[in-house]
C-alpha cells in the first residue's frame, strides 16, 4: 500500500489497472513459428555510437534481438534520439516482429542517461519530501519524457535497502532510505508513476544490493546479509509486486543465504524461480543486470544459465554475439524447457503490448 500526504493521486490507480491488464495478457500471445524469433525476444543488446549500425538493424529485423539499451554515449540530442529509436522500431516492424523494448537508466540523481530530463530529484531527495505524491509525479514526469523520445522502459526505481552507511548504493545517492518500509512506499509510487505514462518500470536489484560495499558492475560479489536484512530487502518487492510492477531486474551478486552455490542471482534458479516467482508470486518480466565478467562466466554461458534459471530478458552491453545460437542449442538439448521458453516469450510480448504506441 502506497501511503502519502493527502489523497492518493489518480494516476496510481490507472497504473495499477493497466498493469493488471498486462498480467492477464500472456495467455492471448501468439507464439512465433521459429525458435530464433521465440528466443530472440529475450536478448537485449547495447550499441555503439549514436546511429544503429546495419548489423544491429538486421538483427532487429530478423527477430534475433528483442530489446536495446541506451547509454549516455548513444545520446546526442532530442532529434538524434528520435531518429535512433524510430529507426530501431521500423526495423522491428519490417521483420514482422513485436515492437522493441528500448531501455535506459533514468533513476534521478547520479544515474540519469538524459541529464536534462526528469526526475528532478534523486531518490533520497524524493523520500526527504515526506510525500509519495512527489514520487508519483516524478515517476510520471519521467515516463512522459522518455515516451516522447521513443524509450519505453526505465531501468528504475532502485528498490535496494542499504544496510550500512558505506553501502555503494547509498554512497551514490541511489537508494531512497535505510528503512525498508520507506523504500517500499517511494519506489512503488515512482514505479506506478512511470507506468501511468505507459513506460515500463524495472525495479532493481533483486533480491537486494543494500549490503554491497562496491558496485557489482565491475566487481564479483557474494553478499551475506543477516536473515533479518534479507527479509527487509524483500519488503519493497512485496509492495511493488502487489501493485503490478512491470519488470524486476535481477542482481548479478551471489546470495548464499538463498543459493548455497553462491551463483549470481540472475543465474540462480532457487532465486529466480524459487524466491521471486514462487515465494513472492511474481508473474511479470524478469530482466538480468548486465551479463559480463562479474558473473564468473563468459557472457554467452552466463546468458544460457540465466535463461535456464528463469530470467526473461538477458541484458548485454555489447552485441551479444553468439548468444542466440547458444540459446537455441540449449532449447534443443532440453536445458531450457519449451514450456518455460514459451512463457518467457509471452510475458515479454504482453509487456511490449502495454508500452507500445503513443
Amino acid at each position: 500500500m502506497v501511503a502519502g500526504a493527502g489523497s492518493r493521486p489518480a494516476i496510481i490507480g490507472r497504473a495499477r489497472a493497466d498493469s493488471a491488464a498486462a498480467r492477464a495478457a500472456p495467455s492471448t500471445v501468439r507464439l512465433p513459428g521459429s525458435d530464433a524469433k521465440l528466443l530472440g525476444q529475450r536478448i537485449m543488446v547495447g550499441m555503439q555510437g549514436t546511429t544503429p549500425g546495419r548489423g544491429l538493424l538486421r538483427s532487429v529485423r530478423d527477430g534475433d534481438v528483442g530489446a536495446v539499451i541506451l547509454f549516455g554515449a548513444n545520446i546526442a540530442s532530442r532529434r538524434q534520439l528520435l531518429a535512433l529509436t524510430g529507426a530501431l522500431q521500423r526495423a522491428a516492424r519490417q521483420g514482422g516482429n513485436p515492437p522493441l523494448l528500448i531501455a535506459t537508466d533514468q533513476e534521478g540523481g547520479q544515474v540519469k542517461r538524459l541529464p536534462s530530463g526528469p526526475p528532478g530529484l534523486s531518490p533520497p531527495q524524493i523520500a526527504a519530501t515526506g510525500s509519495t505524491a512527489v514520487a508519483s509525479r516524478e515517476g510520471r514526469a519521467t515516463g512522459v519524457y522518455l515516451k516522447g523520445l521513443g524509450i519505453n522502459i526505465d531501468l528504475a526505481p532502485v528498490a535496494d535497502v542499504p544496510t550500512f552507511p558505506g553501502a555503494f548504493i547509498w554512497q551514490q545517492g541511489r537508494a531512497f532510505s535505510f528503512s525498508a518500509g520507506v523504500v517500499a512506499r517511494y519506489a512503488t509510487a515512482f514505479a506506478l508513476g512511470l507506468q501511468s505514462a505507459r513506460i515500463a518500470a524495472s525495479a532493481k536489484h533483486f533480491p537486494g544490493l543494500g549490503s554491497a560495499a562496491v558496485s557489482t558492475d565491475n566487481n564479483r560479489e557474494e553478499l551475506r546479509p543477516s536473515k533479518a536484512q534479507l527479509g527487509q530487502a524483500l519488503t519493497p518487492y512485496r509492495s511493488l509486486i502487489a501493485r503490478g510492477v512491470d519488470a524486476i531486474m535481477l542482481s548479478v551478486a551471489g546470495f548464499p543465504g538463498y543459493d548455497r552455490t553462491g551463483a549470481p542471482a540472475a543465474l540462480s534458479r532457487p532465486i529466480v524461480q524459487g524466491l521471486l516467482r514462487g515465494a513472492l508470486g511474481y508473474g511479470g518480466v524478469a530482466i538480468t543486470d548486465a551479463l559480463g565478467s562479474t558473473t564468473g562466466h563468459d557472457e554467452v554461458t552466463a546468458g544460457m544459465l540465466a535463461a535456464r534459471a528463469g530470467a526473461d530478458v538477458l541484458l548485454y552491453t555489447d552485441s551479444a554475439r553468439g548468444e542466440l545460437p547458444a540459446l537455441r542449442a540449449a532449447l534443443r538439448r532440453g536445458q531450457i524447457t519449451r514450456a518455460e521458453a514459451d512463457a518467457s516469450y509471452a510475458r515479454i510480448v504482453a509487456l511490449k503490448r502495454r508500452v507500445a504506441g503513443p
